[in-house]
């Protein structure tokens, strides 16, 4: 079998099969169950257009997987150091491509795992009114480069600072700044400053393209200037995590 899938199943086991590592999957039940309960128990809530409540939530599965993916990137190398467990993985005869992959391998994987567990969710909220079906599509299609993309920011930061703590401090602003187009309101994201911000995000172009096919029906092909965002910051954020992986090797990987 391939050594990167070898160590992507290795990275994922250890979060799907042990009680400890299921504890991520607890807590995002919790808060996915308590967005839901909001939704049906007030009454302000419960009377939001249904594809709202499709939007609202596409974006909460966004956050809560590249939350998931930031903290288990840095893991994947700075933590591994921190517990002097990084020099002998360097050590055994893998090509450091493979290591890189596998351990990416691994955050896909779990953010598969928790895609399809949000769906039931999903259809809970959206299952009387129209788009849910669009909405699981441009939530897979847009949300999952995103989520993918912060786990390869978190990689390169975890192999470029000092300590895993340093990584996921640093990688968690990133986050949040990133996904700040959850939290400000239509007004402030007009402004010069947000809507420049918004050309660069690639969280906020997911956003963009769950309102536009989710609210106001467009088809996710139209999407395709904030497909190509999130696919270009998708890419510098590889070469970023592949360079700082490389810079890591150079310095010994804590040798």
């Amino acid at each position: 079998m391939n050594s990167s899938i070898l160590i992507a199943r290795k990275e994922a086991g250890t979060l799907l099969r042990s009680p400890r590592g299921l504890a991520w999957l607890v807590a995002m039940a919790v808060a996915l169950s308590i967005f839901c309960l909001l939704l049906v128990s007030d009454t302000e809530l419960s009377l939001l257009d249904n594809a709202q409540v499709v939007y609202d939530m596409a974006g909460l599965i966004t956050a809560l997987g590249a939350l998931l993916a930031v903290i288990l990137g840095v893991d994947a190398l700075a933590g591994e150091r921190d517990r002097g467990s990084l020099p002998p993985l360097l050590l055994t005869p893998v090509a450091p491509e493979s290591i890189l992959l596998g351990k990416l391998g691994g955050i896909v994987i779990v953010w598969a795992v928790m895609f399809v567990f949000a769906l039931p969710y999903l259809w809970a909220v959206g299952s009387t009114g129209q788009n849910l079906m669009d909405g699981v599509a441009v939530l897979a299609l847009f949300g999952s480069p995103v989520v993918i993309g912060f786990g390869c920011l978190a990689l390169g930061l975890g192999a470029r600072l000092d300590s895993s703590r340093s990584g996921l401090l640093t990688s968690l602003v990133l986050l949040l700044l990133a996904a700040s187009p959850l939290i400000f309101g239509p007004s402030l994201r007009q402004t010069t400053v947000g809507m420049a911000f918004d050309t660069i995000n690639p969280f906020a172009a997911a956003i963009n393209a769950y309102d536009a096919v989710i609210i106001d029906s467009a088809t996710v092909l139209s999407q395709w200037g904030h497909a190509l965002v999130i696919l270009v910051c998708l890419a510098l954020f590889v070469l970023f995590a592949r360079n700082a992986f490389q810079h890591l090797l150079r310095s010994g990987g804590g040798l």
